[in-house]
């Protein structure tokens, strides 16, 4: 069975992002500086905390949690789904899969309509044979063990007793705690949320330049012969 994470996997969601947060900072009752895509990213990738890119934007304290508010309400919306697009590569991998082994998307989206929506007019949601989606609640103080643990409690939710032959492919090391706490084998895919050494750092099993990169590892000769 092969799990997969949704954004920055299989998704480019980087113009998505970067608008909710020039969106949010320009708000009149915000006054916030957006900075620049680059370096916006390049502090996201380094897994910086959320304050540090604030208080870059010259935004007042006092006005932190209204912008994580605002930030989460505008992050689903339809015009800004929009903005998404499919990795290279991503829809042809899928195709080759999905006809070997189950697949099951397991992301930390909040709304699971728009969510469905999104992923079928991608035309991608036929390729899943279930689609596990939540967020866990934020807390006052930052729980860094928050996002991998309520990724686990949605696959063990559905999945009482969870395979033991299963391959999990994120971008992060959210992703590599969960399949670690689930006993299976982890591949991270460049490219996404998180800078290279990082994901060095986090000790995924494998990693992978881009989907089609895992294909060889899961494909010919690999778990799932063609």
């Amino acid at each position: 069975m092969l799990f997969l994470d949704l954004d920055g996997t299989l998704l480019d969601d980087e113009r998505r992002h970067y608008a909710v947060y020039t969106d949010v900072l320009q708000d009149p009752e915000m006054r916030g500086v957006p900075i620049p895509s680059a370096e916006y990213w390049g502090l996201r990738k380094e897994n910086k905390p959320i304050e540090e890119i604030l208080k870059r934007s010259r935004l007042f304290p006092t006005k932190y949690q209204a912008y994580r508010d605002r930030f989460d309400a505008k992050l689903e919306a339809p015009e800004m789904l929009g903005l998404d697009s499919l990795k290279v590569g991503v829809e042809n991998s899928l195709g080759k899969l999905y006809t070997k082994t189950p697949i099951v998307l397991v992301t930390q989206r909040r709304d699971g309509e728009a969510l469905e929506s999104q992923l079928s007019s991608m035309g991608i949601r036929k390729y899943f044979v279930t689609v596990l989606a939540g967020a866990p609640k934020r807390e006052r103080r930052p729980n860094p063990d928050a996002r991998w643990k309520h990724k686990v409690a949605l696959i063990r939710t559905r999945y009482r007793l969870p395979p033991t032959q299963a391959v999990y492919i994120g971008d992060t090391e959210t992703d590599v705690k969960t399949a670690r706490d689930l006993g299976f084998e982890v591949f991270l895919v460049e490219g996404g949320h998180r800078k290279r050494d990082l994901q060095i750092k986090a000790d995924p099993d494998r990693l992978v330049p881009d989907m089609p990169g895992a294909l060889k590892y899961l494909l010919p000769g690999g778990r799932w012969q063609r």
